[in-house]
Formats: structure tokens, C-alpha cells, sequence
């Protein structure tokens, strides 16, 4: 017995829905997919069979980021080609997990360190931390502005010093990176190494032993501080690190051995 016309036309109607809702699916997912993709291929130029893995680990929320200009992704699927026993060092951390450039690196199984003086939100990082500020003097007492995200030694404040004029001061006692590194039991060959210290990158620069640790990668803030960043940049190239990045407010620098890999130097920025 046939069914009644009503219910064969409800059937239709309903697989029809479904169809369309499958083919809607199926075109944001293809849209999604393609956007992602030509990102990664232009931004970390990702050979293809990685780039399409890569792509579809972030469409599936498999590895999202939390860096602040994707620079853990950058590392991940370009640096470390999705390895899980990388090590990193995060100079000026910050917050654990909102804005962190190494919170994914920990989820991935890597091991590392965070270096801040007011470290927030570590309770679910599993890399070991230190609490104080680095320069490229060992044992001297600077003044620091206590002020969040942006706080720093107030001598080498940048362009936030003004609007921080207001915020507490407190003094510690510096160390080099050298010596953090050391107390941390670093390898030689740092596949990452984060620095962000709102105006003292070089000083923090200036406190590492290039011969006595590689590292595989760098991002480093500029905040486009011209004569700071230039003294970075002289520091780095003069041992051989090639900037291959320059995107938003930080400079991407690799390894020599890694820079065959990068064909054009990119620079992107929304600022006007």
C-alpha cells in the first residue's frame, strides 16, 4: 500500500533539506579549506602535502592558535614540521594562555621555558618557569613597570613608556638569558625562541651565547622601533640568522640551515 500523498511529499521535502544542508556544508567547508590553505602556502610556505595536513588540522580544531599573530603555527608546521618533542624558550610570556605565543608548543608535547617577571595563567603550561627579567648584564637592579602585557625595565621602554608612566615601579635583579638557560638544563639546538619585552630585545639578545645555543627560529617584537630593530637585525645577521618575515609588530628570523626553505622575504602588516 502505497503511502498517503502528504507523507511522500514531507519525505521529499526533508531528504531535499538535507541535500541542500550537505552541499552547504560541504561549500563552507571548501571555502574554509581553500582561505586557510593560501594563507599557510603564502605565509610559511608549507609544501603542499604538509599544507594540506596542516589545513585540515586547523579546520577540524585539531591546532588552533593562541600566538598573537600566529607565530605557534608558523613553528609548528613550518619549523617543526609538527614534531612533538621540540623545546622553545618564551622571553617575556606574559600570560600562559591568552596571547601566548608557546601555549600550543606545550599541547603538542614540547618541552621549554617562559621567562617573565609577572607570569600569569601557568597553572596548565608544563614548561618550567622564571620569574624575573633578563638583560645582558648579569646581577643588575632595574626598575620595572608593572603594567600587564605591556610592562617592562623602564629604561628601555619603548613607545608604551608615556601611557605607562603611572604604573607601579619595582625592582629586581637581572640575569642573562646565558644563565637562565644554563639553570634550566636548555639543549644546544632551541628549535624556537620567542622574545617580547616591549623595547629590550636587543639587551636580551646581547645575554645569549649564539655559539653555545642554536636556534632554530626567532620572532622578535619591533613595535617599528626603527633604530632598535636595526641593532637586532645587525646582531642576528652578523651570526648568520636570515629574517625571512617581517608581520605585524614582530621579525621572523630562521636558522641559516633552515633558510633555503623561505624563496621571497614577506612583509605584512595592517598598520596604516
Amino acid at each position: 500500500m502505497a503511502p498517503p500523498e502528504g507523507v511522500t511529499f514531507m519525505r521529499r521535502a526533508v531528504i531535499i533539506v538535507c541535500l541542500a544542508a550537505v552541499v552547504a556544508d560541504a561549500f563552507y567547508l571548501g571555502v574554509a579549506f581553500g582561505r586557510i590553505f593560501e594563507f599557510q602556502r603564502f605565509a610559511y610556505e608549507l609544501p603542499t602535502g604538509r599544507n594540506v595536513v596542516a589545513t585540515f588540522r586547523r579546520l577540524l580544531h585539531l591546532q588552533e592558535s593562541r600566538g598573537q599573530f600566529q607565530q605557534d603555527l608558523w613553528v609548528a608546521f613550518a619549523i617543526g614540521h609538527g614534531k612533538s618533542n621540540g623545546y622553545y624558550v618564551d622571553v617575556g610570556s606574559a600570560d600562559g594562555e591568552t596571547i601566548s605565543n608557546t601555549y600550543l608548543l606545550d599541547q603538542m608535547g614540547w618541552k621549554g621555558i617562559c621567562i617573565d617577571p609577572y607570569p600569569e595563567n601557568m597553572q596548565h603550561r608544563t614548561c618550567q618557569v622564571f620569574r624575573q627579567p633578563v638583560s645582558g648584564e648579569s646581577g643588575k637592579t632595574v626598575k620595572f613597570r608593572a603594567a600587564g602585557i605591556l610592562g617592562g625595565i623602564e629604561s628601555d621602554l619603548g613607545k608604551y613608556k608615556d601611557q605607562l608612566s603611572k604604573s607601579p615601579l619595582v625592582e629586581f635583579v637581572t640575569a642573562t638569558l646565558d644563565e637562565v638557560l644554563e639553570k634550566a638544563k636548555a639543549p644546544k639546538w632551541i628549535d624556537y625562541m620567542n622574545i617580547d619585552v616591549e623595547g629590550a630585545e636587543f639587551d636580551v639578545l646581547r645575554g645569549l651565547s649564539l655559539d653555545r645555543h642554536e636556534v632554530g627560529s626567532f620572532t622578535i617584537e619591533h613595535n617599528y622601533e626603527t633604530e632598535k630593530r636595526e641593532r637586532v637585525r645587525g646582531l642576528l645577521e652578523a651570526r648568520g640568522y636570515v629574517r625571512v618575515r617581517s608581520w605585524e609588530v614582530d621579525d621572523w628570523y630562521v636558522h641559516p640551515s633552515l633558510a633555503g626553505q623561505y624563496k621571497t622575504f614577506i612583509t605584512y602588516s595592517t598598520r596604516e
